[in-house]
């Protein structure tokens, strides 16, 4: 449960992370993790994230917010889906993401170790 109004700006970000294909900028609020990124044409989570955190599918889950591009999901199982912009998504662990070849993208998300 909040306790308190707490503000920050993605503009003046906790931290900055680039890695191939695009950048992030985490902001933290009362122990929650709240992620903007930018990613580029082409942009893989299993090929452009998951070496550095030496694992092949995202082991965190989300809640996402398109606001510019598409984005597929992809879980272990197969089931796959494609959000667009202003498409919302709540994705457990144990998945691959993805923009068009021809189109980045720009999404928010809020990562956290447990179900809320």
């Amino acid at each position: 449960m909040v306790s308190e109004l707490a503000v920050k700006a993605f503009d003046d970000p906790d931290e900055t992370v680039s890695f191939d294909n695009g950048r992030g900028e985490r902001v933290q609020l009362e122990g929650r993790t709240f992620w903007r990124s930018t990613v580029e044409p082409g942009w893989q989570f299993s090929r452009d994230n998951a070496p550095e955190l030496r694992t092949d599918r995202c082991p965190s889950p989300h809640r996402l917010y398109v606001v510019a591009g598409r984005v597929v999901i992809e879980m272990d199982d197969g089931a796959r889906k494609t959000l667009e912009q202003g498409g919302v998504a709540l994705i457990p662990p144990g998945h691959d993401a993805w923009v068009d070849v021809d189109e980045g993208a720009v999404f928010f998300e809020e990562t956290f170790e447990t179900e809320p």
